[in-house]
Protein backbone atom coordinates (compact mmCIF):
# COMPACT_ATOMS: atom_id res chain seq x y z
CA UNK A 1 0.00 0.00 0.00
CA UNK A 2 1.39 3.37 -1.01
CA UNK A 3 1.02 6.05 1.67
CA UNK A 4 0.89 9.57 0.23
CA UNK A 5 2.69 12.56 1.63
CA UNK A 6 0.47 14.66 3.88
CA UNK A 7 -0.31 17.82 1.87
CA UNK A 8 1.51 20.85 3.27
CA UNK A 9 -1.70 22.82 3.82
CA UNK A 10 -2.95 20.36 6.44
CA UNK A 11 0.38 19.19 7.93
CA UNK A 12 0.22 21.63 10.86
CA UNK A 13 -3.45 20.89 11.71
CA UNK A 14 -2.68 17.15 11.58
CA UNK A 15 0.19 17.53 14.03
CA UNK A 16 -1.94 19.55 16.42
CA UNK A 17 -4.82 17.08 16.17
CA UNK A 18 -2.51 14.14 16.94
CA UNK A 19 -1.25 16.13 19.93
CA UNK A 20 -4.87 16.35 21.11
CA UNK A 21 -5.20 20.08 20.54
CA UNK A 22 -8.28 21.88 19.24
CA UNK A 23 -7.56 23.32 15.82
CA UNK A 24 -9.33 25.10 12.98
CA UNK A 25 -9.47 22.96 9.85
CA UNK A 26 -9.81 24.17 6.28
CA UNK A 27 -12.35 22.58 3.95
CA UNK A 28 -10.61 19.43 2.77
CA UNK A 29 -9.94 18.72 -0.88
CA UNK A 30 -10.35 15.21 -2.30
CA UNK A 31 -6.57 14.76 -2.18
CA UNK A 32 -6.35 15.81 1.47
CA UNK A 33 -9.25 13.60 2.58
CA UNK A 34 -7.73 10.66 0.71
CA UNK A 35 -4.35 11.23 2.37
CA UNK A 36 -5.89 11.17 5.85
CA UNK A 37 -7.77 7.99 4.97
CA UNK A 38 -4.69 6.19 3.66
CA UNK A 39 -2.72 7.29 6.72
CA UNK A 40 -5.43 5.67 8.84
CA UNK A 41 -6.26 8.79 10.86
CA UNK A 42 -9.56 9.99 9.33
CA UNK A 43 -11.80 8.73 12.19
CA UNK A 44 -9.29 9.99 14.76
CA UNK A 45 -9.11 13.47 13.23
CA UNK A 46 -12.90 13.60 13.05
CA UNK A 47 -13.19 12.70 16.75
CA UNK A 48 -10.87 15.57 17.67
CA UNK A 49 -11.79 18.28 15.16
CA UNK A 50 -15.22 17.26 13.80
CA UNK A 51 -14.10 17.89 10.22
CA UNK A 52 -17.37 17.53 8.23
CA UNK A 53 -15.69 15.86 5.26
CA UNK A 54 -14.62 12.94 7.48
CA UNK A 55 -17.93 12.33 9.26
CA UNK A 56 -19.16 9.56 6.97
CA UNK A 57 -15.91 7.61 7.37
CA UNK A 58 -16.06 7.96 11.14
CA UNK A 59 -19.65 6.71 11.30
CA UNK A 60 -18.83 3.81 8.98
CA UNK A 61 -15.86 2.82 11.16
CA UNK A 62 -18.06 2.77 14.27
CA UNK A 63 -20.56 0.41 12.64
CA UNK A 64 -17.85 -1.92 11.35
CA UNK A 65 -16.15 -2.11 14.74
CA UNK A 66 -19.15 -3.65 16.47
CA UNK A 67 -19.37 -6.32 13.77
CA UNK A 68 -15.64 -7.05 13.96
CA UNK A 69 -15.84 -7.52 17.72
CA UNK A 70 -18.75 -9.94 17.36
CA UNK A 71 -16.75 -12.01 14.87
CA UNK A 72 -13.68 -12.01 17.12
CA UNK A 73 -15.82 -13.25 20.01
CA UNK A 74 -16.78 -16.23 17.84
CA UNK A 75 -13.25 -17.02 16.64
CA UNK A 76 -11.31 -16.87 19.91
CA UNK A 77 -13.49 -19.37 21.85
CA UNK A 78 -13.41 -21.76 18.89
CA UNK A 79 -9.61 -21.69 18.95
CA UNK A 80 -9.53 -22.02 22.74
CA UNK A 81 -11.74 -25.13 22.52
CA UNK A 82 -8.88 -26.75 20.60
CA UNK A 83 -6.24 -25.51 23.08
CA UNK A 84 -5.01 -22.72 20.82
CA UNK A 85 -4.60 -19.44 22.70
CA UNK A 86 -3.24 -16.83 20.29
CA UNK A 87 -1.68 -13.52 21.21
CA UNK A 88 -3.36 -10.53 19.61
CA UNK A 89 -0.90 -8.02 18.21
CA UNK A 90 -0.75 -4.78 16.26
CA UNK A 91 -3.96 -2.83 15.66
CA UNK A 92 -6.77 -4.73 17.39
CA UNK A 93 -5.42 -4.91 20.96
CA UNK A 94 -4.11 -1.35 20.71
CA UNK A 95 -7.55 -0.16 19.56
CA UNK A 96 -9.18 -1.55 22.70
CA UNK A 97 -6.36 -0.77 25.12
CA UNK A 98 -5.07 2.67 24.12
CA UNK A 99 -7.67 4.52 22.05
CA UNK A 100 -10.68 6.39 23.49
CA UNK A 101 -12.87 4.22 21.23
CA UNK A 102 -11.72 1.20 19.17
CA UNK A 103 -13.24 2.53 15.93
CA UNK A 104 -10.66 5.34 16.01
CA UNK A 105 -7.98 2.77 15.10
CA UNK A 106 -8.77 1.57 11.52
CA UNK A 107 -7.33 -1.76 10.42
CA UNK A 108 -7.90 -4.20 7.61
CA UNK A 109 -7.53 -7.42 9.59
CA UNK A 110 -6.94 -8.93 13.01
CA UNK A 111 -3.40 -10.16 13.66
CA UNK A 112 -2.98 -13.35 15.69
CA UNK A 113 0.37 -14.77 16.79
CA UNK A 114 0.51 -18.52 17.45
CA UNK A 115 3.16 -21.13 18.14
CA UNK A 116 4.44 -23.08 15.16
CA UNK A 117 3.01 -26.34 16.50
CA UNK A 118 -0.48 -24.79 16.50
CA UNK A 119 -0.52 -23.92 12.79
CA UNK A 120 -2.46 -26.94 11.56
CA UNK A 121 -4.99 -26.87 14.39
CA UNK A 122 -5.60 -23.17 13.82
CA UNK A 123 -6.10 -23.80 10.11
CA UNK A 124 -8.60 -26.58 10.82
CA UNK A 125 -10.61 -24.41 13.23
CA UNK A 126 -10.82 -21.44 10.89
CA UNK A 127 -11.77 -23.57 7.90
CA UNK A 128 -14.51 -25.22 9.99
CA UNK A 129 -15.81 -21.73 10.80
CA UNK A 130 -16.19 -20.99 7.10
CA UNK A 131 -13.00 -19.07 6.48
CA UNK A 132 -11.05 -19.45 3.24
CA UNK A 133 -7.26 -19.41 3.24
CA UNK A 134 -5.45 -17.24 0.73
CA UNK A 135 -2.92 -19.13 -1.36
CA UNK A 136 0.72 -18.08 -0.95
CA UNK A 137 3.77 -18.34 -3.19
CA UNK A 138 5.31 -21.15 -1.14
CA UNK A 139 8.13 -18.89 0.09
CA UNK A 140 8.21 -20.37 3.60
CA UNK A 141 11.18 -18.25 4.71
CA UNK A 142 9.59 -15.04 3.44
CA UNK A 143 5.92 -15.70 4.23
CA UNK A 144 5.56 -16.53 7.91
CA UNK A 145 1.82 -16.06 8.10
CA UNK A 146 -1.47 -17.22 6.60
CA UNK A 147 -4.46 -15.02 5.79
CA UNK A 148 -7.99 -16.30 6.38
CA UNK A 149 -11.18 -14.45 5.48
CA UNK A 150 -14.94 -14.96 5.37
CA UNK A 151 -18.08 -12.94 4.67
CA UNK A 152 -20.69 -12.54 7.39
CA UNK A 153 -24.47 -12.42 6.91
CA UNK A 154 -24.25 -8.72 6.04
CA UNK A 155 -21.59 -9.19 3.37
CA UNK A 156 -18.78 -7.76 5.53
CA UNK A 157 -15.40 -9.43 5.12
CA UNK A 158 -13.59 -10.50 8.29
CA UNK A 159 -9.88 -11.21 7.85
CA UNK A 160 -7.42 -12.80 10.26
CA UNK A 161 -3.69 -12.71 9.65
CA UNK A 162 -2.27 -15.71 11.51
CA UNK A 163 1.46 -15.32 12.22
CA UNK A 164 3.98 -17.77 13.65
CA UNK A 165 6.76 -15.18 13.66
CA UNK A 166 6.39 -11.47 14.41
CA UNK A 167 7.41 -10.48 10.90
CA UNK A 168 8.03 -12.05 7.49
CA UNK A 169 11.44 -10.41 7.26
CA UNK A 170 14.10 -12.92 8.36
CA UNK A 171 16.32 -10.15 9.71
CA UNK A 172 13.65 -9.28 12.31
CA UNK A 173 11.69 -12.55 12.65
CA UNK A 174 13.55 -13.81 15.73
CA UNK A 175 13.71 -10.44 17.49
CA UNK A 176 10.77 -11.43 19.69
CA UNK A 177 9.90 -15.10 20.13
CA UNK A 178 6.48 -16.54 20.87
CA UNK A 179 7.39 -18.18 24.19
CA UNK A 180 8.85 -15.03 25.69
CA UNK A 181 5.94 -12.93 24.42
CA UNK A 182 3.51 -15.35 26.10
CA UNK A 183 5.40 -15.07 29.38
CA UNK A 184 4.98 -11.28 29.32
CA UNK A 185 1.50 -11.15 27.75
CA UNK A 186 -1.32 -9.11 29.27
CA UNK A 187 -5.09 -9.48 29.16
CA UNK A 188 -7.21 -6.94 27.29
CA UNK A 189 -10.45 -7.04 29.32
CA UNK A 190 -12.76 -5.53 26.70
CA UNK A 191 -12.11 -8.37 24.29
CA UNK A 192 -11.04 -10.95 26.91
CA UNK A 193 -7.92 -11.90 25.00
CA UNK A 194 -4.18 -12.02 25.55
CA UNK A 195 -2.03 -9.42 23.85
CA UNK A 196 1.57 -8.25 23.83
CA UNK A 197 2.75 -6.24 26.81
CA UNK A 198 3.27 -2.52 26.19
CA UNK A 199 7.04 -2.99 26.04
CA UNK A 200 6.79 -5.77 23.46
CA UNK A 201 4.02 -4.00 21.52
CA UNK A 202 6.18 -0.88 21.27
CA UNK A 203 9.17 -2.85 20.02
CA UNK A 204 7.00 -4.54 17.40
CA UNK A 205 5.42 -1.23 16.34
CA UNK A 206 8.87 0.27 15.82
CA UNK A 207 10.02 -2.77 13.84
CA UNK A 208 6.88 -3.23 11.72
CA UNK A 209 6.94 0.19 10.04
CA UNK A 210 10.57 -0.45 9.03
CA UNK A 211 10.74 -4.18 8.30
CA UNK A 212 7.63 -4.36 6.13
CA UNK A 213 7.24 -0.80 4.97
CA UNK A 214 10.79 0.55 4.67
CA UNK A 215 10.68 3.39 7.21
CA UNK A 216 7.10 4.36 6.43
CA UNK A 217 5.74 7.52 8.02
CA UNK A 218 2.13 6.28 7.99
CA UNK A 219 0.56 8.33 10.75
CA UNK A 220 -1.60 5.72 12.48
CA UNK A 221 1.49 3.57 13.11
CA UNK A 222 3.34 6.57 14.52
CA UNK A 223 0.34 7.42 16.70
CA UNK A 224 0.34 3.84 18.05
CA UNK A 225 3.95 4.40 19.10
CA UNK A 226 3.12 7.73 20.75
CA UNK A 227 0.18 6.27 22.70
CA UNK A 228 2.20 3.29 23.89
CA UNK A 229 4.95 5.57 25.15
CA UNK A 230 2.39 7.81 26.86
CA UNK A 231 1.19 4.83 28.90
CA UNK A 232 4.56 3.38 29.85
CA UNK A 233 6.32 3.89 33.18
CA UNK A 234 9.97 4.87 33.51
CA UNK A 235 10.78 1.24 34.30
CA UNK A 236 8.97 0.05 31.16
CA UNK A 237 10.89 2.56 29.03
CA UNK A 238 14.14 1.27 30.47
CA UNK A 239 13.17 -2.35 29.76
CA UNK A 240 12.17 -1.36 26.23
CA UNK A 241 15.52 0.23 25.44
CA UNK A 242 17.47 -2.62 27.00
CA UNK A 243 15.49 -5.07 24.86
CA UNK A 244 16.05 -2.97 21.74
CA UNK A 245 19.80 -2.90 22.34
CA UNK A 246 20.01 -6.60 23.20
CA UNK A 247 18.09 -7.56 20.03
CA UNK A 248 20.15 -5.13 17.93
CA UNK A 249 17.27 -2.96 16.76
CA UNK A 250 18.11 0.20 18.73
CA UNK A 251 18.63 2.24 15.56
CA UNK A 252 15.24 1.22 14.18
CA UNK A 253 13.56 2.14 17.47
CA UNK A 254 15.35 5.49 17.72
CA UNK A 255 14.17 6.44 14.25
CA UNK A 256 10.58 5.30 14.87
CA UNK A 257 10.27 7.21 18.13
CA UNK A 258 11.78 10.38 16.70
CA UNK A 259 9.19 10.36 13.90
CA UNK A 260 6.35 9.61 16.31
CA UNK A 261 7.32 12.49 18.60
CA UNK A 262 7.64 14.83 15.62
CA UNK A 263 4.25 14.04 14.09
CA UNK A 264 2.29 13.52 17.30
CA UNK A 265 3.45 16.64 19.13
CA UNK A 266 5.26 14.84 21.95
CA UNK A 267 8.13 16.40 23.85
CA UNK A 268 11.25 14.25 23.76
CA UNK A 269 11.25 11.94 26.77
CA UNK A 270 12.66 8.57 27.75
CA UNK A 271 14.87 8.45 24.68
CA UNK A 272 17.68 5.97 24.02
CA UNK A 273 20.35 8.31 25.42
CA UNK A 274 18.61 8.20 28.81
CA UNK A 275 19.17 4.46 29.15
CA UNK A 276 21.83 3.24 26.71
CA UNK A 277 25.52 3.94 26.35
CA UNK A 278 26.87 5.88 23.40
CA UNK A 279 28.43 2.67 22.10
CA UNK A 280 25.07 0.86 22.18
CA UNK A 281 23.35 3.73 20.39
CA UNK A 282 25.93 4.06 17.63
CA UNK A 283 27.02 0.47 17.07
CA UNK A 284 26.56 -1.19 13.71
CA UNK A 285 23.35 -3.23 13.57
CA UNK A 286 22.33 -5.27 10.50
CA UNK A 287 18.75 -4.01 10.93
CA UNK A 288 19.78 -0.40 10.21
CA UNK A 289 19.99 -1.20 6.50
CA UNK A 290 16.19 -1.00 6.44
CA UNK A 291 16.32 2.66 7.51
CA UNK A 292 17.72 3.59 4.09
CA UNK A 293 14.72 5.06 2.29
CA UNK A 294 16.46 4.52 -1.05
CA UNK A 295 17.02 0.81 -0.47
CA UNK A 296 16.22 -1.38 -3.47
CA UNK A 297 14.34 -4.65 -3.35
CA UNK A 298 17.59 -6.39 -4.22
CA UNK A 299 19.51 -4.91 -1.31
CA UNK A 300 16.67 -5.71 1.08
CA UNK A 301 16.57 -9.27 -0.24
CA UNK A 302 20.34 -9.63 0.27
CA UNK A 303 20.07 -8.42 3.87
CA UNK A 304 17.24 -10.86 4.47
CA UNK A 305 19.13 -13.80 2.95
CA UNK A 306 22.17 -13.05 5.12
CA UNK A 307 19.98 -13.49 8.20
CA UNK A 308 19.21 -17.09 7.18
CA UNK A 309 21.40 -20.21 7.49
CA UNK A 310 22.96 -21.36 4.21
CA UNK A 311 20.48 -24.20 3.64
CA UNK A 312 17.55 -21.86 4.21
CA UNK A 313 19.05 -19.35 1.76
CA UNK A 314 19.15 -21.98 -0.98
CA UNK A 315 15.62 -23.13 -0.15
CA UNK A 316 14.30 -19.60 -0.32
CA UNK A 317 15.88 -18.87 -3.69
CA UNK A 318 14.48 -22.12 -5.07
CA UNK A 319 11.00 -21.36 -3.72
CA UNK A 320 11.11 -17.84 -5.15
CA UNK A 321 12.11 -19.14 -8.56
CA UNK A 322 9.62 -22.02 -8.67
CA UNK A 323 6.41 -21.31 -6.73
CA UNK A 324 3.71 -24.03 -6.73
CA UNK A 325 1.82 -24.67 -9.96
CA UNK A 326 -1.54 -23.82 -8.37
CA UNK A 327 -0.20 -20.45 -7.27
CA UNK A 328 1.06 -19.68 -10.77
CA UNK A 329 -2.23 -20.68 -12.39
CA UNK A 330 -4.23 -18.58 -9.95
CA UNK A 331 -1.91 -15.57 -10.27
CA UNK A 332 -1.96 -15.57 -14.06
CA UNK A 333 -5.57 -16.75 -14.44
CA UNK A 334 -4.83 -19.79 -16.58
CA UNK A 335 -5.20 -23.56 -16.34
CA UNK A 336 -2.97 -24.22 -19.34
CA UNK A 337 -0.10 -26.59 -18.57
CA UNK A 338 1.68 -25.50 -21.74
CA UNK A 339 1.77 -21.87 -20.63
CA UNK A 340 3.41 -22.66 -17.29
CA UNK A 341 7.07 -22.80 -18.42
CA UNK A 342 6.74 -19.42 -20.11
CA UNK A 343 4.97 -17.96 -17.09
CA UNK A 344 7.84 -19.08 -14.85
CA UNK A 345 10.29 -17.37 -17.22
CA UNK A 346 8.16 -14.23 -17.31
CA UNK A 347 7.80 -14.13 -13.52
CA UNK A 348 11.54 -14.65 -13.09
CA UNK A 349 12.41 -11.86 -15.52
CA UNK A 350 9.94 -9.52 -13.83
CA UNK A 351 11.45 -10.38 -10.44
CA UNK A 352 14.97 -9.63 -11.65
CA UNK A 353 13.90 -6.20 -12.89
CA UNK A 354 12.17 -5.53 -9.57
CA UNK A 355 15.41 -6.10 -7.66
CA UNK A 356 16.72 -2.78 -8.96
CA UNK A 357 13.66 -0.78 -7.98
CA UNK A 358 13.33 1.32 -4.86
CA UNK A 359 11.48 -0.70 -2.23
CA UNK A 360 9.86 2.23 -0.46
CA UNK A 361 6.89 3.67 -2.29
Amino acid sequence: METPIIPERIAAPVRRALAGEAVEWPDLTDEEARALTLHGVAPLVYSIARVPRLREQAMHAAVLEAMRLEDLHAVLPALASRDVVPLLMKGTPLAYDLYPAPELRPRGDTDLLISRDAIETTREVLLELGFAERMTSGDEHGVRQALFSRLDAYGLEHAYDVHWDITNTALFAETLRFDELCARAVNVPTIDALALSHVDALLLACIHRVAHHHDSDRLIWLFDIALLRDRMSRDEHERFWRLAADRRVAGVCIRSIELADEWCGRAAHDRAEDFLSREEIERDEPSRVYLDREITYGRAMLADLRALPWRARVERLRQLAFPPRDFMQQTFHTRSRFALPWLYVYRGARGLVRLFRRARK
